[in-house]
């Protein structure tokens, strides 16, 4: 059986497949999760998400990185580093937005 992954475009095209028994099978076997919330409940919980929660976490998890040497490849000019971390942008809507939207 080939193996599927779970990457989708957006939350409404995971929540339109998540009950293929694959997936399903997937969600259990990989992340033990029975039953998938729909992406209306996903949207719910990440909108109660402050940011500003998250930062702690990110700026511990940054300094880890950079004294185990673990951004040396990804440095690009000045000191600075291009890379993709958070993922923030994998699912994104041009109609629902706030105020600390890019």
């Amino acid at each position: 059986m080939a193996h599927r992954g779970l990457k989708y475009p957006s939350l409404l095209q995971f929540d339109i497949n998540r009950n293929e028994e694959l997936i399903k099978a997937n969600l259990q076997t990989l992340y033990g999760i029975e039953q998938a919330p729909s992406d209306t409940y996903l949207r719910e919980r990440l909108d109660e998400v402050d940011p500003n929660d998250l930062r702690k976490t990110f700026t511990q998890l940054f300094s880890q990185l950079q004294r185990g040497k673990g951004l040396k490849d990804m440095s690009y000019l000045d000191g600075y580093y291009l890379l993709s971390l958070d993922g923030t942008g994998y699912f994104s809507s041009s109609e629902v937005h706030c105020d600390q939207c890019c």
